[in-house]
Parts: structure tokens; sequence; C-alpha cells
């Protein structure tokens, strides 16, 4: 069976070498996505790493209590460190490099959670949530100044009245229990405003949890072939020397004096657990375990081209010809309605009508700003419960939900990866010679086109099959056939498809 197949190891249970392999690939991708969003933590405040730093100090010392293990809605936990100060000298939030270390510990932390408390994987996210909330009550946590007691102040001013002493000792008293109160108000609204902000920041950090496998995040475990079986860019192999071909690329697998090196384009890297080869604009992931080796292609940094091609699987929905083109017409629907400006009659079927006439190239490029409209106004709120409106309005309810999930899922997913495009990607270089693609019995050609500029990066590609007109790829091309979608994405010289099911 593919990993997918695989159960969640008992933490006891040593995990399956393909299980192990897997986790090294996803903390791989894990570190590249901590880079990523430690950049974005690294603004302002920094509200976010001070409270991850805090969670880590405080949930390790809690670890080693004997309480810890039972505890676990966290009735018995009371913090000891508080957050640290934004010019807190011993820790440097302006590094990126410690920015990175402190998202991945947390990320490791919270992996290991099950092995550290009888707690089932998918209670992760909420435990969390406790403990983090748990430091935020804590009065101490925010380093402001302890809270006033005006009781003295206000008994010796009693006392003092009672005594009958002179008005001038009692006005004094009076005053300083005012400035007292004052700074007591003050420090108040401070520990509100803190508080608030933090708030703000806990939901960022839980959002960080996404990026943990499941089911403790939204993350799909890395896709790990038997060995011997795989896709023409992700490889299991047991460790023998040889060539590898992968992708567009062939690799040298050989051992010097007992130490295994990969070999790419003439230069040879020694492969120890885990290697990352650039190449142009690829890289290869390269992770062993034991006698078994797992190779994946990956496009560099490679986010773009993944975006792409998870705006196509939304675009071949949107351009789905089904019903009059029903889900374009609902998602124009939701749009207006997010507008505030739906009336159900502006999105009737008779809207295909003009859809069907209208150029391909215009058409995608249409339901593309039809598609970036409606995200905008979303403001990544959940599109359901307005979908389903609009759906009801129309007629249309199945079909609302069916976007509803596909938005939901396209909205969830940032950075996409191989795993959640939900096919086999497929990477390949344009050069000056046209290319072949087979899908199912249709070949198509994309045959580049020299840009006037004379630069490489900007010549056009055209996309076609025999006897047809041939379609415009600029960065992203939906191609129906019988047989399926094919997705196209193209950054400078690169090429990704996938072929998906005809919605």
């Amino acid at each position: 069976p593919a990993l997918e197949n695989l159960e969640e190891p008992p933490a006891t249970q040593k995990p399956s070498p393909l299980r192990a392999i897997a986790l090294k690939v996803w903390r791989l991708l894990a570190e590249r996505e901590a880079k990523a969003r430690a950049k974005d933590l690294l603004a302002g405040r920094r509200e976010e790493l001070r409270l991850i730093h805090a969670f880590l100090q405080n949930y390790l010392e809690y670890r080693e209590k004997e309480t810890f293990k039972r505890d676990f809605n966290l009735s018995r936990f009371h913090p000891t460190h508080p957050i640290p100060s934004l010019s807190d000298s011993l820790m440097d939030l302006e590094d990126p490099k410690v920015a990175e270390a402190l998202v991945m510990e947390f990320l490791e932390t919270a992996l290991h959670l099950p092995q550290d408390l009888p707690l089932p994987p998918e209670e992760t996210r909420t435990y969390i949530r406790r403990f983090l909330n748990r430091i935020l009550e804590w009065d101490d946590a925010y380093g402001l100044p302890p809270k006033r007691d005006l009781m003295p102040l206000k008994k010796a001013l009693e006392e003092t009245k009672r005594l009958g002493a002179s008005a001038l000792e009692i006005a004094r008293l009076e005053e300083r229990l005012r400035k007292e109160a004052q700074e007591e108000r003050r420090r108040e609204l401070l520990l509100e405003e803190e508080r608030r902000r933090f708030r703000v920041a806990l939901e960022k950090v839980i959002a960080l949890l996404n990026l943990l496998p499941t089911p403790q995040g939204e993350t799909p475990w890395p896709r790990v072939p038997e060995p011997g079986q795989g896709e023409e860019s992700l490889l299991t192999l047991p460790l023998r020397p040889g060539r590898i071909p992968l992708g567009p690329l062939t690799l040298t697998l050989s051992q010097v004096e007992g130490t295994w090196h990969l070999g790419l384009g003439g230069e040879d890297y020694v492969l120890e657990d885990t290697l990352v080869i650039p190449w142009e604009d690829l890289e290869v992931l390269a992770v062993r375990e034991g006698d078994l080796l797992h190779l994946r292609l990956e496009a560099r940094s490679g986010l773009r081209l993944y975006e792409l091609l998870a705006e196509g699987r939304i675009l071949a929905l949107l351009l789905s010809p089904n019903q009059d083109y029903v889900y374009l017409r609902l998602l124009r629907a939701l749009s207006a309605r997010l507008k505030g400006e739906f009336s159900p009659q502006a999105f009737g079927p008779e809207l295909a009508e003009k859809y069907r006439q209208a150029p391909w190239e215009a058409l995608q490029d249409f339901a593309r700003k039809v598609l970036e409209l409606a995200l905008k106004r979303l403001g990544g709120a959940d599109p359901t419960p307005l979908l389903k409106e609009v759906g009801q309005a129309l007629g249309q309810e199945r079909e609302a939900l069916v976007l509803a999930e596909a938005l939901r899922e396209y909205l969830g997913r940032h950075p996409p990866t191989r795993e959640t495009l939900g096919g086999e990607v497929h990477l390949l270089s344009i050069g000056a010679e046209p290319l072949a693609l087979k899908v199912g019995q249709t070949v198509l050609s994309l045959r580049p086109r020299n840009a006037p500029s004379g630069d490489p990066q900007e010549d056009v590609l055209y996309v076609g099959q025999a006897g047809e007109v041939p379609q415009r790829l600029k960065d992203l091309l939906v191609y129906r056939l019988p047989e399926g979608t094919v997705i196209l994405a193209r950054e400078g010289r690169r090429l990704a498809y996938l072929v998906m099911e005809n919605p």
C-alpha cells in the first residue's frame, strides 16, 4: 500500500521505514514553510514569536512536573515564565534564523505532544490553545508592574478623617490615593490592551499548527511510494549504485569507502539523512532511511508553479460548461452578495450564452478575475454560509456546496504541495523544441514561439492537438479534453502540469 493507507503507529511502536521517510520529508518541507512564515512574523512587535517563546519555556518546564501527564485541562498548571519583552536582550528576535528556529521548535513540540501525553493526536490544537490561554490569563505574563493594593491607603484616609486631622493632611492623602488609583487604572488598561494584542497573536500561532501532518494539522502526509513503485518524479528505491532517472534529470548513486553519494550534473553530494540539491529552478529532495532511498523532484521554493496549479484546479470547475456554467455563475453571485448587490435574476442560466460565445482565453481570464475578486471580498472567511444562501436563491444548492468545498480547500491549503494538488504533478523544461504530452489517447503539442525581445523567458507557448487552433499558455492554462482536464502552469523555462477528472 502507498503511504497514505498506513495508520499512525502507536507511540511505543517504531514507525515503519516509509513512515519514517514521510516524517523526514515533512520536516524538510515544513522547514521551508517555517522560513516563509517566520519572515512574516518578524514585522511589528513580534507578538507571535514572543508568545511561542513563552509557550516553549512554560511547556518544557511543566512537562517535567508530576501533575503534567494527568492534567489534560491544565487546571493545575500555573505559568512561571512571562512573555519576553520586545527588548529582551537574551533573545535576538530580529534575527530571521532565530525566528525560524522558534517556529520549527514549536511545530516539533506540538508534533511530539501525543508522545508526551496520553492524548489523541487530533486533540493537539485544543490542548495548545488551552495552554496559551492559561499564559494569557496570567496577569504577570506581560511584564507590567504588579497590581496596586489601594486598601491600606483608603484605610489610612478613613483613619485620618476619624482622628480629625488637618484639612491639608487629608487633602495630601486624597491626592495620593487619586494618583495611585489613576496609575492602577492605567495599568489595567495596558493589561487589557496587551491581552487583546496577544489574543490576536494566539490565533496566528494556532494557525501555524495547520502545517503539522494530519490528523494533528491539515498537511497531508507526504506521499512515499513502496520501493520499486512511484511516479516519474517521486521514487522510493533500494540503496544500490547506479543511474536513477527522475523527471527530466538523471542522478547517479555511488558508494565510496562506505559513504553514499548522489551525483547530479557532474557534482557529487554526500548522502546522509536528508539532502536537498538545487538544480536550476528545480530541487531534488533525497531522504535516506536504512537501506531505502526516497527521491522527489520539486519546483524550487517552488510555490509559484504549485500555486498556479491549485488555482487551475478551481478554474477547471468554474470553466465547466455543465448546467450552463453553474459554478462560474455561483461564484459571481457570491461576489455580488459579498458586495451587497445580489439579485438572483442577474445570475440565471441565460448568462451561459455569453460564456459559450467567448474565446476560451478570454473566458479563462474572466474566470480568474472573478475568482480573484471573490477571494478578495471573502478575506479568508468561510465561503459556505453565503454560498448556501446564493445557491438556494438560484436553485443550485448542491452545486453551491461543491464550490464551497473547493474554495475552502483552496483557501486552507496555502501553500499547496504535490499531495494537496490531488494528481501526479509532471515537471518539464521548456526548450527550443516542441514538447508532446500524452493524455489518455490524445497527444498535446507544446510549441514555443520566440518573443520579439529575444528573451527566452518571454517566449510564448502554444498548446494544442493536431487540426485545432492552438491555445496560448501565458502562466496558466486549463485545457479540457474528453479524457480529463489538463492544468498547465508555467514559470520561466519551467512547465508543470497535472491531469484531473473533468468536473
